[in-house]
């Protein structure tokens, strides 16, 4: 079979947040570098995210300003300054769902303790909301709890993808699905990439691949780095009578532990509907369950957690998603984006939506170890991906 050869100076493997940020980043450079896709864009874990940049405020709920806390910690800021049309990336065309992710404690002495130990840690990105600026939701007279806001913006995560898609769309390659990837090697150094009818010629090769990586590592016979999969069930539900909707919320629910009980975002669907995205605690304990267990449970929880709102009587519906890291002892979560270099090659997993301005920081670190140099490409035309539907579509 004859093979269009399209030459460049990294090509990325994988089209979900990290790697469209280092795609813009790279290009924006001056480099050339090629996304190559084989099915929609953000298909897997990006579009399986709720949107929060998170600031690390979930990871200290027990007083403590962890690891993980502090490595995410800035990252509100930079996407804030994209936002605003004043950082690396121009991501002014995405729509922000919130200003600020929220979180709420019950009316527990249990769970106000938890939020005073985490509002003293956080005491810069934690604040009490005064009455007069809370959502309708808790402005009832009935809420007896504590509420914060948290400095982490929620993001359209669609419209997020479409941003980043843009500027450089015409240098995202879209494969078939099925297509086999054949690697050719010289000791450690990758040199070239066929897939379907293409061979792809790289100075470096990038994995952004999520639970894609795992083939990747296993076709290039490398078994360090690792990877670990965590799952996740998560949840969706939406008002079943279209004159009493969900209403927007985009909070972590508190209580007596270290972790939220269930965070909650919400996102409209094609229908112009209020769905609403459960994660959190309930959908890691949600893994293996049965659906109808699963939704009942959740039931229940919307009650306990939310017993002065009165639900309307909703649509269910579960996710899994397993959440693709470099591997840890006991599968506890990484504190940051990692990045391993072997060659020419670097195998990347972002660990959190959030964190992929950080993970292309890595990888510029090593291209400019490397010493990567700017060339001159001209390749024939080829066919690009579609950003996949969201969830919120699909799932009803």
């Amino acid at each position: 079979m004859n093979h269009q050869r399209i030459t460049t100076d990294v090509a990325i493997i994988g089209a979900g947040i990290a790697g469209l940020w280092l795609h813009n980043r790279l290009n924006q450079a001056g480099y050339h570098a090629l996304l190559i896709e084989n099915g929609k864009i953000g298909q897997g874990q990006t579009l399986s995210s709720q949107g929060i940049i998170h600031g690390g405020s979930k990871y200290a709920l027990n007083g403590i300003l962890s690891k993980a806390s502090q490595v995410i910690s800035n990252m509100p800021a930079r996407w804030k300054s994209c936002l605003e049309g004043k950082g690396e990336i121009d991501l002014t065309s995405v729509k922000k769902l919130a200003e600020h992710q929220l979180l709420w404690s019950k009316d527990r002495l249990s769970s106000k303790m938890v939020s005073f130990f985490a509002s003293k840690a956080l005491s810069s990105r934690m604040q009490s909301v005064p009455l007069k600026n809370r959502p309708a939701l808790f402005q009832d007279p009935a809420f007896k709890g504590a509420l914060y806001q948290l400095d982490e913006p929620v993001l359209d995560v669609p419209s997020l993808l479409e941003a980043l898609v843009k500027p450089f769309h015409d240098r995202i390659l879209a494969v078939p699905k099925e297509s086999t990837y054949e690697w050719q090697k010289l000791g450690d150094h990758l040199s070239s990439l066929t897939v379907d009818s293409y061979e792809i010629q790289a100075q470096h090769y990038v994995f952004t691949a999520g639970e894609g990586n795992q083939a990747i590592l296993n076709a290039l016979n490398i078994s360090k780095p690792a990877m670990q999969r965590r799952p996740l069930q998560m949840l969706l539900c939406k008002s079943k009578q279209t004159d009493n909707p969900l209403p927007a919320i985009y909070a972590h629910s508190l209580g007596s532990g270290s972790k939220p009980i269930a965070t909650i975002s919400s996102h409209v669907n094609k229908s112009g509907e209020v769905v609403w995205y459960l994660g959190g605690n309930i959908a890691e304990q949600g893994v293996g369950k049965d659906k109808a267990r699963l939704i009942e449970e959740a039931k229940l929880l919307l009650s306990d957690i939310l017993p002065w709102f009165e639900l309307p009587e909703l649509d269910w519906a579960t996710h899994p998603v397993n959440r693709a890291e470099p591997q840890q002892s006991s599968l506890s979560r990484p504190d940051s984006a990692f990045v391993s270099s072997q060659g020419n090659m670097h195998i990347c997993w972002p660990t959190k939506l959030a964190l992929a301005p950080d993970l292309t920081d890595q990888v510029f670190k090593q291209l400019e170890s490397a010493k990567l140099q700017a060339g001159a490409h001209e390749n024939p035309a080829f066919q690009h991906p579609q950003v996949a539907d969201t969830l919120w579509d699909r799932a009803f």
